[in-house]
Protein backbone atom coordinates (compact mmCIF):
# COMPACT_ATOMS: atom_id res chain seq x y z
CA UNK A 1 0.00 0.00 0.00
CA UNK A 2 3.11 2.45 0.87
CA UNK A 3 4.05 2.11 -2.89
CA UNK A 4 1.08 3.60 -3.91
CA UNK A 5 0.51 7.17 -1.89
CA UNK A 6 4.45 7.31 -2.64
CA UNK A 7 3.42 6.99 -6.64
CA UNK A 8 0.88 9.88 -5.73
CA UNK A 9 4.25 11.76 -4.28
CA UNK A 10 5.82 11.35 -7.31
CA UNK A 11 3.13 11.96 -9.56
CA UNK A 12 2.61 15.26 -7.45
CA UNK A 13 6.10 16.17 -7.78
CA UNK A 14 6.26 15.69 -11.32
CA UNK A 15 3.64 18.04 -12.02
CA UNK A 16 4.75 20.36 -9.64
CA UNK A 17 8.22 20.81 -11.56
CA UNK A 18 7.98 20.25 -14.99
CA UNK A 19 6.47 24.03 -15.74
CA UNK A 20 10.80 25.18 -14.48
CA UNK A 21 11.36 23.40 -17.99
CA UNK A 22 8.51 25.00 -20.11
CA UNK A 23 9.64 28.45 -19.25
CA UNK A 24 12.01 28.90 -21.59
CA UNK A 25 9.32 27.64 -24.23
CA UNK A 26 6.67 30.52 -22.83
CA UNK A 27 9.74 32.78 -23.47
CA UNK A 28 9.91 31.70 -27.09
CA UNK A 29 6.55 31.16 -28.02
CA UNK A 30 4.53 33.87 -26.32
CA UNK A 31 7.14 36.12 -25.66
CA UNK A 32 6.87 37.00 -21.94
CA UNK A 33 9.66 38.74 -20.50
CA UNK A 34 11.98 37.66 -17.79
CA UNK A 35 10.22 39.29 -14.73
CA UNK A 36 6.71 37.63 -16.09
CA UNK A 37 8.43 34.50 -16.04
CA UNK A 38 9.95 34.86 -12.37
CA UNK A 39 6.17 35.91 -11.57
CA UNK A 40 5.32 32.63 -12.60
CA UNK A 41 7.57 30.26 -11.22
CA UNK A 42 7.23 31.83 -7.60
CA UNK A 43 2.96 31.82 -8.02
CA UNK A 44 3.58 28.55 -7.16
CA UNK A 45 5.29 29.15 -3.77
CA UNK A 46 2.51 31.56 -2.71
CA UNK A 47 -0.12 28.89 -3.48
CA UNK A 48 1.71 26.68 -1.32
CA UNK A 49 2.26 27.84 1.37
CA UNK A 50 -1.19 28.13 2.80
CA UNK A 51 -1.56 24.60 1.76
CA UNK A 52 1.49 23.50 4.03
CA UNK A 53 0.46 25.35 6.73
CA UNK A 54 -3.43 24.19 7.15
CA UNK A 55 -2.92 20.88 5.36
CA UNK A 56 -0.83 19.29 8.47
CA UNK A 57 -3.62 20.29 11.25
CA UNK A 58 -6.68 19.50 9.32
CA UNK A 59 -5.11 15.75 8.39
CA UNK A 60 -4.73 14.89 12.06
CA UNK A 61 -8.39 15.98 12.57
CA UNK A 62 -9.82 14.75 9.57
CA UNK A 63 -7.56 12.06 8.68
CA UNK A 64 -4.92 11.48 5.70
CA UNK A 65 -6.96 10.33 3.06
CA UNK A 66 -9.51 13.48 3.22
CA UNK A 67 -6.75 15.66 2.46
CA UNK A 68 -4.46 14.08 0.39
CA UNK A 69 -6.78 12.61 -2.10
CA UNK A 70 -8.80 16.04 -2.84
CA UNK A 71 -5.33 17.98 -3.15
CA UNK A 72 -4.30 15.35 -5.67
CA UNK A 73 -7.85 16.11 -7.61
CA UNK A 74 -7.15 19.82 -7.45
CA UNK A 75 -3.31 19.20 -9.06
CA UNK A 76 -5.06 16.90 -11.65
CA UNK A 77 -7.41 20.04 -12.44
CA UNK A 78 -4.66 22.44 -12.13
CA UNK A 79 -3.17 20.98 -14.72
CA UNK A 80 -5.02 21.14 -17.27
CA UNK A 81 -6.11 24.83 -16.30
CA UNK A 82 -2.04 25.34 -17.21
CA UNK A 83 -2.34 23.72 -20.65
CA UNK A 84 -5.22 25.02 -21.96
CA UNK A 85 -4.34 28.65 -20.40
CA UNK A 86 -1.47 28.96 -21.68
CA UNK A 87 -1.99 31.45 -24.34
CA UNK A 88 -2.72 34.03 -21.86
CA UNK A 89 -0.54 34.98 -18.35
CA UNK A 90 -3.77 34.91 -16.21
CA UNK A 91 -4.03 31.42 -17.28
CA UNK A 92 -0.68 30.60 -16.48
CA UNK A 93 -0.88 31.96 -13.40
CA UNK A 94 -4.21 30.73 -11.93
CA UNK A 95 -2.91 27.01 -12.74
CA UNK A 96 0.22 27.64 -10.83
CA UNK A 97 -1.48 29.27 -7.80
CA UNK A 98 -3.38 26.43 -8.28
CA UNK A 99 -1.65 23.92 -8.55
CA UNK A 100 0.87 25.14 -5.28
CA UNK A 101 -2.73 25.04 -3.58
CA UNK A 102 -3.30 21.23 -4.32
CA UNK A 103 0.62 20.23 -3.95
CA UNK A 104 1.03 22.08 -0.54
CA UNK A 105 -2.25 19.95 1.03
CA UNK A 106 -0.95 17.38 -0.64
CA UNK A 107 3.03 17.15 0.25
CA UNK A 108 2.64 17.35 4.12
CA UNK A 109 -0.22 14.77 4.96
CA UNK A 110 0.67 12.77 2.17
CA UNK A 111 4.65 12.35 3.62
CA UNK A 112 2.66 11.54 6.48
CA UNK A 113 0.67 9.09 5.32
CA UNK A 114 3.79 7.07 3.63
CA UNK A 115 5.48 7.34 7.08
CA UNK A 116 3.20 5.63 8.64
CA UNK A 117 2.21 2.89 6.10
CA UNK A 118 5.81 2.18 6.39
CA UNK A 119 7.98 0.22 8.44
CA UNK A 120 9.78 2.18 11.42
CA UNK A 121 12.68 4.51 10.05
CA UNK A 122 11.67 4.13 6.30
CA UNK A 123 9.03 6.19 5.83
CA UNK A 124 11.11 9.74 5.42
CA UNK A 125 13.41 8.32 3.56
CA UNK A 126 11.06 6.94 0.84
CA UNK A 127 8.46 9.56 0.79
CA UNK A 128 11.49 12.39 0.37
CA UNK A 129 12.83 9.53 -2.81
CA UNK A 130 9.47 9.85 -4.27
CA UNK A 131 8.93 14.05 -4.53
CA UNK A 132 12.68 13.90 -5.61
CA UNK A 133 12.19 11.34 -8.11
CA UNK A 134 9.31 13.41 -9.79
CA UNK A 135 10.97 16.87 -9.51
CA UNK A 136 13.98 15.72 -11.49
CA UNK A 137 12.07 13.38 -14.08
CA UNK A 138 8.72 14.94 -14.82
CA UNK A 139 11.39 18.32 -16.33
CA UNK A 140 13.07 16.07 -18.65
CA UNK A 141 9.76 14.09 -19.94
CA UNK A 142 8.57 17.32 -20.02
CA UNK A 143 11.58 18.76 -22.05
CA UNK A 144 11.96 15.82 -24.62
CA UNK A 145 8.06 16.36 -25.41
CA UNK A 146 8.71 20.17 -25.81
CA UNK A 147 11.50 19.18 -28.10
CA UNK A 148 10.68 16.48 -30.07
CA UNK A 149 6.24 16.31 -30.12
CA UNK A 150 3.65 18.62 -31.31
CA UNK A 151 1.44 20.67 -28.58
CA UNK A 152 4.92 21.80 -26.24
CA UNK A 153 2.56 24.13 -24.08
CA UNK A 154 -0.23 21.23 -23.65
CA UNK A 155 0.98 17.82 -24.42
CA UNK A 156 3.83 17.22 -20.91
CA UNK A 157 0.39 18.43 -18.80
CA UNK A 158 -1.41 15.99 -20.31
CA UNK A 159 0.55 13.16 -20.06
CA UNK A 160 0.88 14.06 -16.30
CA UNK A 161 -2.68 13.99 -16.07
CA UNK A 162 -2.49 10.84 -17.15
CA UNK A 163 -0.21 10.36 -14.68
CA UNK A 164 -2.02 11.67 -11.70
CA UNK A 165 -5.13 10.14 -12.96
CA UNK A 166 -3.68 6.58 -12.13
CA UNK A 167 -1.91 7.65 -8.46
CA UNK A 168 -5.67 8.98 -7.66
CA UNK A 169 -6.92 5.49 -8.57
CA UNK A 170 -4.79 3.47 -7.08
CA UNK A 171 -5.11 5.46 -3.31
CA UNK A 172 -8.87 4.44 -3.69
CA UNK A 173 -7.85 1.03 -1.72
CA UNK A 174 -5.08 2.27 0.53
CA UNK A 175 -6.13 2.58 4.24
CA UNK A 176 -6.53 5.55 6.70
CA UNK A 177 -4.23 5.74 9.22
CA UNK A 178 -5.00 8.76 10.89
CA UNK A 179 -8.49 8.10 12.96
CA UNK A 180 -11.02 10.84 13.16
CA UNK A 181 -11.12 10.94 16.63
CA UNK A 182 -7.05 11.74 16.43
CA UNK A 183 -7.34 15.47 17.03
CA UNK A 184 -9.69 14.46 20.33
CA UNK A 185 -7.62 12.40 21.52
CA UNK A 186 -4.80 14.30 21.12
CA UNK A 187 -4.40 17.74 23.40
CA UNK A 188 -3.48 20.57 20.99
CA UNK A 189 -0.42 21.66 20.91
CA UNK A 190 0.83 25.53 20.05
CA UNK A 191 4.94 26.42 19.18
CA UNK A 192 6.49 27.56 22.10
CA UNK A 193 8.77 30.34 22.40
CA UNK A 194 11.94 27.83 22.64
CA UNK A 195 10.33 26.77 19.23
CA UNK A 196 10.03 30.04 17.42
CA UNK A 197 14.06 30.63 18.30
CA UNK A 198 15.08 27.27 16.37
CA UNK A 199 12.89 28.80 13.17
CA UNK A 200 14.66 32.09 13.88
CA UNK A 201 18.00 30.75 13.98
CA UNK A 202 17.48 28.88 10.69
CA UNK A 203 15.98 32.63 8.61
CA UNK A 204 19.60 33.14 7.22
CA UNK A 205 19.89 29.46 6.31
CA UNK A 206 16.55 27.83 4.60
CA UNK A 207 15.56 30.26 1.79
CA UNK A 208 18.33 29.21 0.18
CA UNK A 209 17.23 25.76 -0.38
CA UNK A 210 15.13 26.33 -2.81
CA UNK A 211 16.93 29.93 -3.79
CA UNK A 212 20.41 27.80 -5.17
CA UNK A 213 17.91 25.17 -7.06
CA UNK A 214 15.99 28.10 -8.59
CA UNK A 215 19.31 29.33 -10.27
CA UNK A 216 19.67 26.22 -12.55
CA UNK A 217 15.70 25.49 -12.29
CA UNK A 218 14.74 29.21 -14.05
CA UNK A 219 17.83 31.43 -14.09
CA UNK A 220 20.28 30.03 -16.46
CA UNK A 221 18.08 28.05 -18.40
CA UNK A 222 16.58 31.15 -19.68
CA UNK A 223 20.14 33.26 -20.00
CA UNK A 224 21.51 30.14 -22.42
CA UNK A 225 18.53 29.94 -24.22
CA UNK A 226 20.26 31.72 -27.28
CA UNK A 227 23.04 29.97 -27.29
CA UNK A 228 22.01 26.06 -27.04
CA UNK A 229 19.73 24.42 -29.92
CA UNK A 230 17.42 22.15 -27.89
CA UNK A 231 16.54 24.35 -25.14
CA UNK A 232 13.60 22.64 -22.83
CA UNK A 233 15.38 19.27 -23.56
CA UNK A 234 18.75 21.62 -22.15
CA UNK A 235 16.90 22.90 -19.35
CA UNK A 236 15.33 19.59 -18.31
CA UNK A 237 18.55 18.12 -17.89
CA UNK A 238 20.01 20.56 -16.05
CA UNK A 239 17.65 20.14 -13.46
CA UNK A 240 17.84 16.80 -13.14
CA UNK A 241 20.96 17.42 -12.65
CA UNK A 242 20.95 19.64 -9.94
CA UNK A 243 18.26 17.42 -8.31
CA UNK A 244 19.99 14.30 -8.38
CA UNK A 245 22.76 15.66 -6.77
CA UNK A 246 20.81 17.09 -4.21
CA UNK A 247 19.14 13.79 -3.76
CA UNK A 248 22.52 11.72 -3.65
CA UNK A 249 23.97 14.41 -0.85
CA UNK A 250 21.36 14.13 1.54
CA UNK A 251 22.53 11.13 3.03
CA UNK A 252 25.75 12.29 4.45
CA UNK A 253 24.16 15.13 6.13
CA UNK A 254 24.36 12.97 9.63
CA UNK A 255 28.20 12.28 8.79
CA UNK A 256 28.93 15.95 8.03
CA UNK A 257 26.84 16.81 11.53
CA UNK A 258 25.78 19.58 13.12
CA UNK A 259 27.90 22.12 10.08
CA UNK A 260 26.27 20.99 7.65
CA UNK A 261 24.23 24.12 6.76
CA UNK A 262 27.34 26.23 7.06
CA UNK A 263 29.12 23.56 4.20
CA UNK A 264 25.30 23.68 2.13
CA UNK A 265 25.77 27.63 2.01
CA UNK A 266 29.09 27.74 1.04
CA UNK A 267 29.05 25.49 -1.96
CA UNK A 268 25.40 26.98 -2.73
CA UNK A 269 27.10 30.79 -3.07
CA UNK A 270 30.22 29.24 -4.63
CA UNK A 271 27.63 27.61 -7.46
CA UNK A 272 25.98 30.80 -7.95
CA UNK A 273 29.48 33.18 -8.07
CA UNK A 274 30.19 30.32 -11.00
CA UNK A 275 26.62 30.43 -12.47
CA UNK A 276 27.71 34.08 -13.38
CA UNK A 277 31.04 32.96 -14.57
CA UNK A 278 28.68 30.16 -17.04
CA UNK A 279 27.01 33.58 -18.40
CA UNK A 280 29.69 35.95 -18.81
CA UNK A 281 31.22 33.41 -21.32
CA UNK A 282 28.60 32.47 -21.97
CA UNK A 283 29.34 28.37 -21.43
CA UNK A 284 26.10 26.47 -21.70
CA UNK A 285 27.99 23.66 -21.32
CA UNK A 286 30.08 24.73 -18.05
CA UNK A 287 26.47 24.87 -16.69
CA UNK A 288 26.34 20.92 -16.04
CA UNK A 289 29.54 21.45 -13.94
CA UNK A 290 27.98 24.19 -11.39
CA UNK A 291 24.55 22.50 -11.85
CA UNK A 292 25.92 19.82 -8.96
CA UNK A 293 27.58 22.51 -6.45
CA UNK A 294 23.57 24.58 -6.97
CA UNK A 295 22.32 20.72 -5.99
CA UNK A 296 24.83 19.88 -2.71
CA UNK A 297 23.53 23.49 -1.42
CA UNK A 298 20.49 22.77 -1.71
CA UNK A 299 20.29 19.10 -1.07
CA UNK A 300 22.36 19.89 2.64
CA UNK A 301 20.48 23.37 3.64
CA UNK A 302 17.39 21.57 3.07
CA UNK A 303 18.36 18.70 5.15
CA UNK A 304 20.26 19.53 7.52
CA UNK A 305 17.29 22.34 8.44
CA UNK A 306 14.89 19.36 8.92
CA UNK A 307 17.13 17.67 11.38
CA UNK A 308 17.94 20.61 13.23
CA UNK A 309 14.29 21.02 13.40
CA UNK A 310 13.70 17.17 14.83
CA UNK A 311 16.45 17.19 17.13
CA UNK A 312 15.61 20.99 18.93
CA UNK A 313 11.53 21.09 18.48
CA UNK A 314 9.51 18.22 21.01
CA UNK A 315 7.56 16.03 19.13
CA UNK A 316 4.21 17.22 20.07
CA UNK A 317 5.04 20.22 18.10
CA UNK A 318 7.19 19.14 15.24
CA UNK A 319 4.51 18.87 12.69
CA UNK A 320 3.71 22.58 13.04
CA UNK A 321 7.78 23.59 13.23
CA UNK A 322 8.40 21.32 9.72
CA UNK A 323 5.43 23.13 7.62
CA UNK A 324 6.70 26.56 8.95
CA UNK A 325 10.11 25.41 7.65
CA UNK A 326 9.11 24.62 4.35
CA UNK A 327 7.39 27.94 3.74
CA UNK A 328 10.73 29.47 4.99
CA UNK A 329 12.80 27.23 2.07
CA UNK A 330 10.16 28.04 -0.63
CA UNK A 331 10.98 31.83 -0.43
CA UNK A 332 13.54 31.02 -2.46
CA UNK A 333 11.37 30.55 -5.22
CA UNK A 334 11.64 34.29 -5.42
CA UNK A 335 15.38 34.40 -6.12
CA UNK A 336 14.12 34.09 -10.46
CA UNK A 337 12.10 37.23 -9.95
CA UNK A 338 15.09 39.12 -8.02
CA UNK A 339 17.14 38.50 -10.33
CA UNK A 340 14.86 39.48 -13.12
CA UNK A 341 14.16 42.58 -11.65
CA UNK A 342 17.93 43.94 -10.68
CA UNK A 343 19.40 42.66 -13.99
CA UNK A 344 17.63 45.61 -15.74
CA UNK A 345 20.05 47.94 -13.71
CA UNK A 346 22.86 45.83 -13.73
CA UNK A 347 22.73 43.22 -15.60
CA UNK A 348 22.94 39.25 -15.36
CA UNK A 349 26.83 38.59 -14.15
CA UNK A 350 26.57 41.38 -11.55
CA UNK A 351 23.12 40.18 -10.17
CA UNK A 352 24.08 36.35 -9.70
CA UNK A 353 27.44 38.07 -8.28
CA UNK A 354 25.24 40.24 -5.80
CA UNK A 355 23.20 36.66 -5.45
CA UNK A 356 26.17 34.77 -4.65
CA UNK A 357 27.36 37.84 -1.82
CA UNK A 358 23.68 37.85 0.18
CA UNK A 359 24.23 33.80 0.30
CA UNK A 360 27.89 34.67 1.50
CA UNK A 361 26.29 37.18 4.38
CA UNK A 362 24.10 34.65 5.38
CA UNK A 363 26.65 31.85 5.77
CA UNK A 364 28.02 34.71 8.03
CA UNK A 365 25.22 35.57 10.09
CA UNK A 366 24.57 32.11 10.91
CA UNK A 367 27.65 31.33 11.84
CA UNK A 368 27.78 34.03 14.17
CA UNK A 369 24.37 32.90 15.14
CA UNK A 370 25.09 29.48 15.77
CA UNK A 371 28.47 30.37 17.56
CA UNK A 372 26.45 32.56 20.10
CA UNK A 373 23.92 30.34 20.94
CA UNK A 374 26.78 28.02 21.85
CA UNK A 375 28.40 30.30 24.39
CA UNK A 376 27.37 29.28 27.81
CA UNK A 377 25.22 31.35 29.71
CA UNK A 378 26.48 32.54 33.14
CA UNK A 379 24.71 30.97 35.99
Amino acid sequence: MHRRVAFLLFAAGWGANQFSTLLVVYRRDLGLSPAALGILFGAYAVGLVPGLILSGRASDKRGRRALVIPAGVVALVASGVVAFGAPSFAGLMTGRLLYGLGMGSAMSPGSVWLQELSPVGTGARRATLALSAGFGLGPLVAGVLAEFAPAPMVLPYLLHMVVMTAALFGTRAVPETAGATHAAATPRVRLHPRDFSVLVALCPVAPWAFGFAAVTLAVVPGLMRPFVSRPALYSGSLILVTLAAGVAVQPTVKRIGRRADWLGLAVGALGVLLAARVVALPSPALAFLVAPLLGVGYGLVMTSGLAEVAARVPVQARGSAVGVYYVLTYLGFSVPFIHATLARPWGDVRTLQFIAGAAFISLILRVAMTARRAVPRPP
